[in-house]
Protein backbone atom coordinates (compact mmCIF):
# COMPACT_ATOMS: atom_id res chain seq x y z
CA UNK A 1 0.00 0.00 0.00
CA UNK A 2 1.49 3.31 -0.74
CA UNK A 3 0.57 6.92 -1.85
CA UNK A 4 3.02 6.92 -4.28
CA UNK A 5 -0.05 5.93 -6.88
CA UNK A 6 -0.88 9.47 -6.81
CA UNK A 7 2.27 11.77 -6.88
CA UNK A 8 1.35 14.75 -9.33
CA UNK A 9 -2.39 14.02 -9.79
CA UNK A 10 -5.02 16.51 -9.00
CA UNK A 11 -6.97 16.30 -5.53
CA UNK A 12 -10.04 14.16 -6.28
CA UNK A 13 -8.48 11.54 -8.62
CA UNK A 14 -10.09 8.02 -8.06
CA UNK A 15 -6.73 5.60 -7.93
CA UNK A 16 -6.80 2.56 -5.50
CA UNK A 17 -3.79 2.57 -3.57
CA UNK A 18 -4.04 -1.15 -2.13
CA UNK A 19 -2.63 -4.29 -3.78
CA UNK A 20 -4.86 -5.40 -6.27
CA UNK A 21 -7.65 -8.18 -5.75
CA UNK A 22 -7.50 -11.72 -7.28
CA UNK A 23 -10.60 -12.45 -5.81
CA UNK A 24 -14.57 -11.29 -6.56
CA UNK A 25 -14.61 -7.72 -8.11
CA UNK A 26 -17.17 -5.41 -6.53
CA UNK A 27 -20.70 -5.68 -5.94
CA UNK A 28 -23.49 -3.81 -4.73
CA UNK A 29 -26.24 -4.40 -2.24
CA UNK A 30 -29.09 -1.36 -1.81
CA UNK A 31 -31.84 -1.47 0.50
CA UNK A 32 -34.85 1.07 0.75
CA UNK A 33 -36.69 1.25 4.80
CA UNK A 34 -38.85 3.19 6.75
CA UNK A 35 -40.15 2.26 10.20
CA UNK A 36 -42.46 -0.52 8.90
CA UNK A 37 -40.84 -2.31 6.08
CA UNK A 38 -37.72 -3.10 4.56
CA UNK A 39 -37.16 -3.65 1.11
CA UNK A 40 -34.18 -4.38 -1.35
CA UNK A 41 -33.61 -2.02 -4.47
CA UNK A 42 -34.16 -3.56 -7.90
CA UNK A 43 -32.12 -1.36 -9.59
CA UNK A 44 -28.69 -1.26 -7.47
CA UNK A 45 -27.17 1.97 -7.08
CA UNK A 46 -29.95 4.02 -7.89
CA UNK A 47 -30.84 6.45 -5.07
CA UNK A 48 -35.06 6.35 -4.44
CA UNK A 49 -37.45 9.35 -5.41
CA UNK A 50 -39.45 8.53 -2.49
CA UNK A 51 -39.41 10.97 -0.03
CA UNK A 52 -41.28 8.08 2.79
CA UNK A 53 -38.23 5.94 2.25
CA UNK A 54 -34.29 6.11 4.00
CA UNK A 55 -32.43 4.35 1.91
CA UNK A 56 -28.44 1.89 2.60
CA UNK A 57 -26.25 1.28 -0.38
CA UNK A 58 -23.14 -0.99 0.02
CA UNK A 59 -20.46 -1.46 -2.03
CA UNK A 60 -18.39 -4.25 -1.42
CA UNK A 61 -14.47 -3.75 -3.03
CA UNK A 62 -13.42 -0.39 -3.85
CA UNK A 63 -11.45 -0.93 -6.76
CA UNK A 64 -13.91 -0.36 -9.61
CA UNK A 65 -13.16 3.17 -10.03
CA UNK A 66 -16.00 3.61 -12.32
CA UNK A 67 -18.51 1.94 -10.29
CA UNK A 68 -16.87 4.50 -6.87
CA UNK A 69 -17.46 7.52 -9.19
CA UNK A 70 -20.88 6.26 -10.42
CA UNK A 71 -22.15 6.08 -6.82
CA UNK A 72 -20.35 9.17 -6.07
CA UNK A 73 -22.01 11.38 -9.14
CA UNK A 74 -25.82 9.45 -8.21
CA UNK A 75 -25.49 10.38 -4.40
CA UNK A 76 -23.57 14.22 -5.10
CA UNK A 77 -20.85 13.05 -2.86
CA UNK A 78 -17.76 15.22 -2.83
CA UNK A 79 -14.25 14.01 -5.05
CA UNK A 80 -12.15 14.34 -1.91
CA UNK A 81 -14.81 12.30 -0.28
CA UNK A 82 -14.37 9.72 -3.41
CA UNK A 83 -10.63 9.84 -3.70
CA UNK A 84 -10.77 9.05 -0.03
CA UNK A 85 -13.12 5.87 -0.56
CA UNK A 86 -10.63 4.53 -2.97
CA UNK A 87 -7.04 5.46 -0.64
CA UNK A 88 -6.81 2.89 1.53
CA UNK A 89 -3.85 4.24 3.48
CA UNK A 90 -6.09 7.06 5.48
CA UNK A 91 -6.25 7.25 9.44
CA UNK A 92 -9.95 7.53 11.19
CA UNK A 93 -11.74 10.69 10.55
CA UNK A 94 -15.10 12.39 10.09
CA UNK A 95 -15.13 15.06 8.09
CA UNK A 96 -18.32 17.01 7.37
CA UNK A 97 -19.57 18.61 4.14
CA UNK A 98 -22.14 20.93 3.31
CA UNK A 99 -24.23 17.70 1.55
CA UNK A 100 -23.42 15.10 4.00
CA UNK A 101 -20.61 13.71 6.34
CA UNK A 102 -18.03 11.42 5.46
CA UNK A 103 -16.15 8.94 7.85
CA UNK A 104 -13.56 6.91 7.35
CA UNK A 105 -13.14 3.61 10.12
CA UNK A 106 -10.72 0.87 9.88
CA UNK A 107 -12.55 -3.12 11.30
CA UNK A 108 -10.14 -5.44 12.64
CA UNK A 109 -9.92 -9.17 12.30
CA UNK A 110 -7.58 -10.67 14.57
CA UNK A 111 -6.76 -14.48 14.29
CA UNK A 112 -4.91 -16.13 17.95
CA UNK A 113 -3.97 -18.73 15.40
CA UNK A 114 -1.43 -17.17 13.44
CA UNK A 115 -1.63 -14.01 15.49
CA UNK A 116 -2.08 -11.67 12.67
CA UNK A 117 -4.49 -8.31 12.77
CA UNK A 118 -5.89 -7.69 9.55
CA UNK A 119 -7.35 -4.18 8.91
CA UNK A 120 -10.39 -3.32 6.45
CA UNK A 121 -11.15 0.49 5.55
CA UNK A 122 -15.06 1.41 5.19
CA UNK A 123 -16.01 4.46 4.33
CA UNK A 124 -19.55 5.95 5.08
CA UNK A 125 -21.36 8.90 3.54
CA UNK A 126 -24.48 9.92 5.05
CA UNK A 127 -26.84 12.86 4.45
CA UNK A 128 -30.65 13.01 5.98
CA UNK A 129 -31.96 10.40 3.57
CA UNK A 130 -29.12 8.07 2.44
CA UNK A 131 -26.17 6.49 3.68
CA UNK A 132 -23.92 4.81 1.50
CA UNK A 133 -20.96 2.35 2.77
CA UNK A 134 -17.62 1.51 1.25
CA UNK A 135 -16.03 -1.31 2.24
CA UNK A 136 -12.38 -2.23 1.09
CA UNK A 137 -13.10 -6.28 1.00
CA UNK A 138 -15.80 -8.00 -0.58
CA UNK A 139 -17.35 -10.08 2.64
CA UNK A 140 -20.56 -8.50 4.48
CA UNK A 141 -18.95 -6.73 7.32
CA UNK A 142 -22.55 -5.31 8.67
CA UNK A 143 -24.66 -8.23 7.70
CA UNK A 144 -25.48 -8.46 11.63
CA UNK A 145 -27.17 -4.97 11.35
CA UNK A 146 -28.82 -5.77 8.26
CA UNK A 147 -30.31 -8.65 10.35
CA UNK A 148 -31.18 -6.03 12.86
CA UNK A 149 -32.88 -4.52 10.46
CA UNK A 150 -35.36 -7.19 9.48
CA UNK A 151 -36.93 -7.49 13.22
CA UNK A 152 -40.18 -6.15 13.85
CA UNK A 153 -39.51 -2.22 15.31
CA UNK A 154 -35.95 -1.93 14.70
CA UNK A 155 -35.22 1.26 16.45
CA UNK A 156 -32.60 1.37 13.31
CA UNK A 157 -35.96 1.37 10.81
CA UNK A 158 -37.65 4.13 13.39
CA UNK A 159 -34.65 6.55 13.71
CA UNK A 160 -33.17 9.05 11.32
CA UNK A 161 -29.90 7.87 8.84
CA UNK A 162 -27.59 9.32 11.94
CA UNK A 163 -28.63 6.28 14.28
CA UNK A 164 -27.83 3.66 11.61
CA UNK A 165 -23.92 5.31 10.98
CA UNK A 166 -23.83 5.37 15.10
CA UNK A 167 -24.68 1.40 14.71
CA UNK A 168 -22.15 0.88 12.30
CA UNK A 169 -19.46 2.49 14.26
CA UNK A 170 -20.97 0.52 17.17
CA UNK A 171 -20.78 -2.90 15.68
CA UNK A 172 -17.23 -1.82 14.55
CA UNK A 173 -16.10 -0.83 18.57
CA UNK A 174 -18.20 -3.83 19.60
CA UNK A 175 -15.34 -6.19 17.55
CA UNK A 176 -12.81 -4.22 18.84
CA UNK A 177 -13.76 -5.44 21.82
CA UNK A 178 -13.39 -9.05 20.86
CA UNK A 179 -9.93 -8.11 19.46
CA UNK A 180 -8.65 -6.83 22.78
CA UNK A 181 -9.39 -9.99 24.89
CA UNK A 182 -7.80 -12.17 22.60
CA UNK A 183 -4.76 -9.50 23.34
CA UNK A 184 -5.62 -9.67 26.69
CA UNK A 185 -5.37 -13.27 26.28
CA UNK A 186 -1.62 -13.51 25.13
CA UNK A 187 -0.59 -10.91 27.82
CA UNK A 188 -1.82 -13.04 30.28
CA UNK A 189 -0.20 -16.21 28.89
CA UNK A 190 3.23 -14.35 28.75
CA UNK A 191 2.46 -13.67 32.25
CA UNK A 192 2.28 -17.01 33.61
CA UNK A 193 5.14 -17.78 31.32
CA UNK A 194 7.55 -15.58 32.31
CA UNK A 195 6.30 -16.51 36.32
CA UNK A 196 7.67 -20.68 35.25
CA UNK A 197 10.79 -20.39 33.71
CA UNK A 198 12.63 -17.81 31.47
CA UNK A 199 12.32 -18.63 27.55
CA UNK A 200 14.48 -17.07 25.68
CA UNK A 201 11.79 -16.55 22.88
CA UNK A 202 9.93 -14.39 26.11
CA UNK A 203 11.23 -11.05 24.77
CA UNK A 204 10.61 -11.84 21.23
CA UNK A 205 6.90 -12.83 21.99
CA UNK A 206 6.17 -9.79 24.42
CA UNK A 207 7.29 -6.87 21.68
CA UNK A 208 5.23 -8.69 19.23
CA UNK A 209 2.07 -8.56 21.25
CA UNK A 210 3.36 -4.75 22.25
CA UNK A 211 3.38 -3.74 18.41
CA UNK A 212 0.06 -5.50 17.69
CA UNK A 213 -0.95 -3.49 20.68
CA UNK A 214 0.39 -0.13 19.24
CA UNK A 215 -1.41 -0.44 16.22
CA UNK A 216 -4.28 -1.18 17.65
CA UNK A 217 -4.13 1.50 19.91
CA UNK A 218 -3.95 3.75 16.85
CA UNK A 219 -6.77 3.15 15.21
CA UNK A 220 -8.94 3.08 18.46
CA UNK A 221 -7.62 6.89 19.47
CA UNK A 222 -8.18 8.87 16.60
CA UNK A 223 -11.68 7.08 16.55
CA UNK A 224 -12.03 8.54 20.12
CA UNK A 225 -11.45 12.57 18.75
CA UNK A 226 -13.83 12.16 16.16
CA UNK A 227 -16.52 10.87 18.29
CA UNK A 228 -15.77 13.54 20.85
CA UNK A 229 -16.09 16.30 18.47
CA UNK A 230 -19.08 14.92 16.78
CA UNK A 231 -20.96 15.46 20.54
CA UNK A 232 -19.65 19.58 20.04
CA UNK A 233 -19.96 20.47 16.07
CA UNK A 234 -22.93 21.67 14.95
CA UNK A 235 -24.05 19.60 11.68
CA UNK A 236 -27.39 19.38 10.23
CA UNK A 237 -27.10 15.48 9.17
CA UNK A 238 -26.61 14.43 13.21
CA UNK A 239 -29.75 14.74 15.15
CA UNK A 240 -29.75 15.86 18.67
CA UNK A 241 -31.26 13.04 20.42
CA UNK A 242 -28.90 10.86 18.72
CA UNK A 243 -25.91 12.64 20.49
CA UNK A 244 -26.52 10.45 23.83
CA UNK A 245 -25.63 7.45 22.04
CA UNK A 246 -22.72 8.97 20.72
CA UNK A 247 -21.75 9.65 24.03
CA UNK A 248 -22.17 5.98 25.43
CA UNK A 249 -19.65 5.11 21.72
CA UNK A 250 -17.22 7.58 23.43
CA UNK A 251 -17.56 5.66 26.91
CA UNK A 252 -17.17 2.26 25.19
CA UNK A 253 -13.59 3.60 23.43
CA UNK A 254 -12.56 5.01 26.45
CA UNK A 255 -12.45 1.67 27.77
CA UNK A 256 -10.86 0.24 24.93
CA UNK A 257 -8.11 2.45 25.22
CA UNK A 258 -7.62 1.99 28.98
CA UNK A 259 -7.71 -1.68 28.55
CA UNK A 260 -4.98 -1.09 25.85
CA UNK A 261 -2.74 0.79 27.67
CA UNK A 262 -3.06 -1.30 30.84
CA UNK A 263 -1.74 -4.75 28.98
CA UNK A 264 1.31 -2.25 27.44
CA UNK A 265 2.12 -1.39 30.66
CA UNK A 266 1.52 -5.15 31.72
CA UNK A 267 4.10 -5.93 29.08
CA UNK A 268 6.23 -3.31 30.20
CA UNK A 269 6.56 -4.43 33.28
CA UNK A 270 6.77 -8.27 32.33
CA UNK A 271 9.76 -6.99 29.88
CA UNK A 272 11.21 -5.34 32.80
CA UNK A 273 11.17 -8.52 35.35
CA UNK A 274 12.48 -10.62 32.44
CA UNK A 275 15.88 -8.41 32.30
CA UNK A 276 16.02 -8.22 36.19
CA UNK A 277 15.62 -11.94 36.40
CA UNK A 278 18.19 -12.58 34.28
CA UNK A 279 20.59 -9.62 35.26
CA UNK A 280 19.78 -11.53 39.16
CA UNK A 281 20.38 -14.90 37.61
CA UNK A 282 24.09 -13.50 35.73
CA UNK A 283 25.18 -11.72 38.74
CA UNK A 284 24.61 -15.25 40.61
CA UNK A 285 26.45 -16.69 38.10
CA UNK A 286 29.45 -14.20 38.71
CA UNK A 287 28.91 -14.59 42.31
CA UNK A 288 29.83 -18.08 42.04
CA UNK A 289 32.87 -18.03 39.92
CA UNK A 290 34.05 -14.94 41.86
CA UNK A 291 34.08 -17.35 44.92
CA UNK A 292 36.10 -20.80 43.16
CA UNK A 293 38.35 -17.84 41.88
CA UNK A 294 39.11 -16.57 45.51
CA UNK A 295 39.46 -20.02 46.49
CA UNK A 296 41.33 -21.43 43.90
CA UNK A 297 44.30 -18.54 43.71
CA UNK A 298 46.02 -19.37 46.90
CA UNK A 299 46.21 -22.91 45.81
CA UNK A 300 47.30 -22.19 42.47
CA UNK A 301 49.98 -20.04 44.32
CA UNK A 302 51.07 -22.75 46.56
CA UNK A 303 51.06 -25.08 43.59
CA UNK A 304 53.21 -23.02 41.41
CA UNK A 305 56.02 -22.19 44.09
CA UNK A 306 56.73 -25.50 44.95
CA UNK A 307 56.29 -26.54 41.62
CA UNK A 308 59.48 -24.70 40.36
CA UNK A 309 62.64 -26.45 39.58
CA UNK A 310 64.84 -24.48 41.96
CA UNK A 311 67.07 -27.09 43.24
CA UNK A 312 67.78 -24.93 46.52
CA UNK A 313 64.22 -25.09 48.12
CA UNK A 314 64.88 -26.24 51.75
CA UNK A 315 61.06 -26.91 52.25
CA UNK A 316 61.50 -29.62 49.93
CA UNK A 317 63.74 -31.48 52.30
CA UNK A 318 61.89 -31.60 55.14
CA UNK A 319 60.32 -34.87 56.16
CA UNK A 320 57.01 -33.51 56.69
CA UNK A 321 56.70 -30.69 53.89
CA UNK A 322 54.07 -32.57 51.51
CA UNK A 323 51.87 -32.92 54.81
CA UNK A 324 52.72 -29.31 55.68
CA UNK A 325 51.53 -27.96 52.39
CA UNK A 326 48.42 -29.46 52.74
CA UNK A 327 47.21 -28.55 55.95
CA UNK A 328 47.99 -24.91 54.76
CA UNK A 329 46.09 -25.69 51.78
CA UNK A 330 43.10 -27.31 53.64
CA UNK A 331 43.50 -24.41 56.61
CA UNK A 332 43.16 -21.60 53.70
CA UNK A 333 40.30 -23.12 52.17
CA UNK A 334 38.25 -23.59 55.33
CA UNK A 335 39.36 -20.40 56.19
CA UNK A 336 37.84 -18.54 52.89
CA UNK A 337 34.48 -20.80 53.18
CA UNK A 338 33.56 -19.93 56.47
CA UNK A 339 34.60 -15.94 55.16
CA UNK A 340 32.53 -16.16 51.81
CA UNK A 341 29.66 -17.86 54.42
CA UNK A 342 29.79 -15.37 57.03
CA UNK A 343 29.20 -12.51 54.07
CA UNK A 344 26.52 -14.97 52.72
CA UNK A 345 28.00 -15.28 49.76
CA UNK A 346 26.43 -18.69 48.56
Amino acid sequence: MSKSKKIGLSPGTLIYTGEPSTGAGSSLRSVCYDEERLEEMHVLGTRTKDPRYKQWTELYGVQDAQMVQAIGTEYNIHPLALEDVMDITNRVKIDYYDEGVFCILQFMKYTSQDKNLRTEQISIYFSDSFLVSFQQDPDDTFAVLRKRMQQAHSRIRARNVDYLFYAMIDYVVDCYFIIADALDEEVRSIEERVHQSLDEELVTDIYSIRTRLIRFRNFIFPLREEIARIRKVDNQFIHPETLIYFRDLEDHIIQLMEMSDSQRELLNGLKDLIYSQSSLKLNKDIKWLTVLSTISIPIVLLTGIYGMNFRHMPELEWQYGYFIWWAVTITIIFSLFVYFRRKRLF
